[in-house]
């Protein structure tokens, strides 16, 4: 049974992190971005000091090294850093969805070399329905629930179209934990965009989609 909440006007607060899958919400009072989590930087680091380490061999061995592997080492460095950079640079300072009161839109970034590049979706507040909180995980497997509970925080447009902003996944024995923190992220953003949130399965209108950002 799906349960509505008319979320409250909302409330000057300070700034909070929620954990997500692979992610992280950053709730502000007047924005909230679903950013990589921490975690995220650590490759694209490597590949930027691995990108740096070829370029400073080519330069100070240069005249020792093998034409083919100066060179091979030289496309390396050419490549690894700026693409590496960037993608340390989205992991730290970037989000993958950015909820603007002031602007009163939704946007989903493309994430196009895992860089947040480019608008995938751009959704005014006035095209949005509600907020929705639901279990992805609900299909049982051979020999009863799933290992972990999936919760998915998602927006439901005007059109139908749902579109994912976070997802939590927790082991089953701590899905009340899973379901109160997605629960949370659902109600920061119902209160900022001013939209009913509901928790539970609800059937969506007629053509409805979904779309998983």
């Amino acid at each position: 049974m799906a349960s509505t909440i008319m979320v409250p006007p909302p409330m000057a607060e300070t700034r909070r992190e929620i954990d997500l899958h692979r992610r992280v919400c950053v709730i502000k009072p007047d924005t909230i971005d679903i950013r990589p989590a921490r975690s995220a930087a650590v490759l694209p680091l490597l590949l930027f000091l691995l990108g740096v380490g070829a370029f400073v061999a080519v330069l100070f061995l240069l005249e020792s090294l093998p034409f083919a592997l100066a060179l091979l080492l030289m496309g390396g460095a050419i490549l690894l850093v700026p693409f590496a950079g960037m993608g340390f640079v989205y992991s730290v300072y970037g989000a993958n969805v950015v909820i603007d009161r002031t602007k009163r839109t939704a946007l989903w970034q493309q994430g196009l070399f895992g860089m947040g590049v480019g608008t995938a979706e751009l959704v005014p507040f006035d095209k949005m329905a509600r907020i929705e909180v639901d279990e992805l995980s609900r299909e049982e497997q051979e020999g009863g629930a799933q290992d972990f509970a999936q919760f998915e925080v998602r927006l439901l447009k005007v059109s139908g179209r749902r579109l994912s902003i976070g997802q939590v996944t927790v082991p089953r024995e701590g899905e009340e934990i899973g379901l109160a923190r997605a629960a949370e992220v659902g109600e920061a953003v119902a209160e900022l965009t001013g939209k009913p949130l509901v928790i539970g399965r609800q059937p969506a209108p007629a053509g409805a989609g979904s779309t998983v950002a």
